[in-house]
């Protein structure tokens, strides 16, 4: 055990929060979902956060989340009150500690967090039930009341089986991201803006990601955008957060008439967007999760991350692209060259984009 975690422990030893953690309720009237990641990992909880709206109609469910978690899940109607965590997770901590002990919750969800100081902090709650996953805690598992068995499953599915032991019922995979009319004209706003008609077919290009090692390259990206631009007559979008700006725009700058989008717009006016589009090619990041929730079909391609634990989850429109692990063992992080990506190939993306797109969309404009 770390020093940090014994300075945990004997912290909570001092508070004793068993000594007063109530008797387990028959029917839970009231629920904390810890989800203090990334995007796609705060996608990956919607399933179950449907699952436990419906099971459970009347109960307060509130979640404890990220910025980034936050924007996913502001028009979330299965949601009563998100509490997020600032640049200081702690001081966040702290100044909501008296609001969510008010609460008396029947049970806290901790579906996935990075911060050391949210496990304890939610232990401190009193709520009669923690449930989480072993062995992904930092070492602090013994503050669950139930530690659900690690296994070789879909994200999604492990969260799915955290509120299935809340006493949920499952009856929907499908990721939820919600956007108003209002988001909609947002997007209508940009097209129009760059002299788009709704009647060109858009095709989206996500070439960054957080981490080198999942970044298809850029080279690539170009090939496929400009073919896809000459035979299909179609309008290219290059797409990426602010920190991605010049990426964005030296890809789209080498594709004719292609549009950089790099922060322009909020993430549920970017949801509708991705809603319009005809395919979307990108890496294995957090837009891919969002191509999914809006049904937009999707060329996934996958690097040394494995697809059966963070790719489409009872997705219809989307194909996944992968090859087998390179390096043994696999360097990840440490990887100076994406050697899985790189076995890629321009040809494998294109006819993947083109057996993605419907039917009706497939008017060659070159050919």
């Amino acid at each position: 055990m770390t020093w940090k975690n014994r300075l945990i422990k004997a912290l909570l030893w001092i508070f004793n929060p068993e000594a007063t953690r109530p008797a387990h309720p028959k029917v839970p009237t009231s629920f904390l979902i810890v989800s203090t990641t990334g995007l796609g990992d705060t996608l990956w909880g919607t399933p179950a956060m449907r699952a436990l709206r419906q099971s459970f109609p009347d109960a307060e469910i509130s979640v404890l989340t990220s910025s980034i978690g936050a924007a996913v899940l502001e028009h979330n109607k299965h949601i009563d009150e998100l509490f997020v965590l600032g640049p200081s997770p702690f001081f966040s901590l702290l100044r909501f500690f008296s609001a969510l002990r008010k609460r008396k919750f029947d049970a806290v969800l901790v579906f996935h967090t990075s911060q050391r100081m949210v496990l304890p902090f939610c232990a401190l709650l009193e709520a009669p039930q923690i449930i989480g996953t072993e062995g992904i805690n930092k070492d602090l598992d013994f503050l669950l009341t139930k530690a659900l068995p690690q296994k070789y499953q879909h994200e999604i599915e492990r969260r799915l089986e955290i509120v299935r032991e809340a006493g949920a019922y499952v009856s929907d995979y499908a990721l939820e991201l919600s956007f108003r009319k209002k988001e909609e004209y947002n997007a209508r706003r940009f097209l129009e803006g760059h002299g788009i008609p709704e009647h060109i077919p858009l095709v989206g290009l996500h070439p960054g990601a957080k981490n080198l090692f999942k970044q298809w390259p850029k080279e690539s990206f170009i090939e496929v955008g400009n073919r896809l631009n000459r035979h299909l007559g179609c309008q290219i979008l290059v797409s990426g957060d602010q920190s991605e700006a010049l990426l964005v725009l030296e890809i789209a700058s080498k594709i004719p008439g292609a549009i950089p989008l790099a922060g322009e717009l909020d993430l549920s006016s970017f949801s509708a967007l991705l809603k319009k589009m005809m395919v979307f090619i990108t890496n294995d990041t957090g837009p891919m999760h969002m191509a999914f929730a809006t049904g937009t079909p999707t060329v996934a391609i996958f690097g040394p991350t494995d697809p059966n634990l963070c790719g489409p989850f009872h997705v219809k429109n989307a194909h996944v692209l992968a090859t087998p692990k390179t390096c043994t063992s696999c360097l990840k992080k440490n990887c100076a060259d994406p050697f899985c990506l790189l076995a890629i190939g321009p040809d494998a993306v294109y006819d993947a984009a083109l057996t993605s797109l419907p039917a009706n969309e497939l008017h060659p404009a070159g050919l």
